[in-house]
This record gives C-alpha cells, structure tokens and sequence, in this order.
C-alpha cells in the first residue's frame, strides 16, 4: 500500500511521464497502487495521488450491472469520446471533504498496456468510462476542481484545506462501494 498526497499539493498540475517499459518496478508499482485503491474501499487512483509521476492508473469497481472490473494500466490514452455525455458527482481520497458535479463522456475508448506489457484497447461506459476519465486527468495534470469556475474552485479549496487540518473523513458505502 502506497501513501496518498492530500491537495492542495503542487503534483496535482503535474503531466506525469509516460513509463518507457513495463517493467518488474513499474509492476510492483501498479500492485502497489491496486492495494492502495483496496485498502481505501475507493474506485480507482491516478499515480501523482501515491506521489508518483509516471502515467499509471489503478481501477477495482463494479457497474451499474455489477460486473467487476479491475485494471493496472501504464500509458492510458483516451482515444475516443462518445458525444453522449454524463454528469456524476465526483469526489477524490485525496482531495478531503469536497465534492462536484462533472460532465463527462458517457463512453470512452482507452489505449494502455497491462501489468505485463500488453496492449489493449478498452471500450467502456457508465461508471467505468467516468472513473477512467477521472484518473487519467491526473495524469494531465487536471483534477476535478479544473471542472468549476473559478470562484466555486476558491471556496472548496478553503473548504478541502480546513477538512485537511481536521483529518480524513471515514469512507460512506455508497452504491459503487466494491465490499
């Protein structure tokens, strides 16, 4: 299990590099990252929320129809977009106390490589596509607070940095929880 950065922290506007090889570090890595995303009941994490600045991605969630899906991926790339969109409420471990509605693609094609180095091409809607689409925006260096204005952005900053100083808040099951 890997050590989560709470924001505000600069890595969140960092463009994450992309991994040369999988290699056996980049695999103890994304197990890493998958144990992480375990231990915290979450749906998935973009490596800058471990401190890391390679393009890794670790998803453990079920959809809508239940269906299990768990993926380590190395150099994730939204190839296509559906036109149909989604708005969810989105929230992050590591950015503590606050939530926002997101627009998103309601379908997404994603290029990666696997844990052994395999390529893949996933199509993926729903729940999925939004997750997908949420980690890999850390990779680019963007975060849900990119996805509100300005002003609404400064008052749930003030409002993450305070539930900061208090400590993280204990996990609510909601309807995505994979327990």
């Amino acid at each position: 299990m890997l050590e989560l950065i709470f924001a505000p922290d600069p890595i969140y506007k960092t463009v994450c590099s992309p991994v040369a090889t999988v290699d056996d570090a980049v695999r103890h890595t994304l197990e890493q990252m998958m144990q992480t995303v375990q231990a915290y009941h979450a749906l998935g994490i973009g490596a800058p929320m471990v401190g890391i600045t390679q393009r890794l991605v670790a998803v453990d969630l079920e959809d809508e129809k239940g269906q299990p899906h768990r993926y380590k991926m190395a150099n994730p790339v939204i190839t296509e977009r559906s036109s149909e969109t989604i708005t969810m409420e989105e929230a992050s471990l590591t950015f503590l106390g606050i939530s926002v509605p997101v627009t998103r693609a309601a379908a997404v094609t994603v290029s990666y490589l696997d844990e052994h180095g395999a390529q893949h091409i996933l199509k993926a809607e729903g729940i999925l596509a939004v997750c997908l689409q949420h980690e890999i925006d850390y990779l680019d260096g963007k975060t849900i607070l990119d996805h509100v204005p300005p002003m609404k952005r400064d008052m749930l900053k003030r409002k993450m940095e305070k539930q900061k100083r208090l400590g993280p808040l204990p996990h609510v099951h909601g309807p995505h929880c994979s327990h």
